[in-house]
């Protein structure tokens, strides 16, 4: 394919101006952020150091914005892990799936003792 028959893309003027306002209303995206944010806040923060914040009072960009930002810094906060380099979830489930593991190995150990081999 030659150059010039490759298709022309053509590329929409952008005003910055007019893409940044916070006092927009708040997408379906960021009202997902934000359920995401406030589970996150329930599960890692105490309950003594949450926001208490009602998401669905949060209508602009500006609000949503500020929630965001104390939620972060909340995560921040509690969310570090008492080893360097792991967080507390991989620590949790690996854990859990040695408590697993054991458990299936004795269950197996045992069904095997109990068969007999018949001819």
């Amino acid at each position: 394919m030659a150059l010039k028959d490759a298709p022309i893309v053509r590329v929409l003027k952008f005003d910055e101006k007019e893409a940044y306002n916070p006092d927009r209303p708040i997408s379906s995206l960021i009202r997902t952020q934000l359920l995401h944010l406030h589970h996150a806040e329930n599960i890692q923060v105490p309950l003594a150091a949450r926001t208490n914040i009602n998401i669905n009072n949060l209508l602009t960009e500006r609000q949503a914005s500020e929630y965001i930002h104390k939620i972060t810094v909340l995560l921040h906060q509690y969310g570090k892990s008492d080893q360097p380099g792991r967080s507390r979830k991989k620590t949790t489930s690996a854990k859990v799936k040695k408590k697993a593991t054991s458990a299936k190995k004795a269950t197996s150990a045992n069904k095997t003792k109990g068969k007999t081999k018949s001819k």
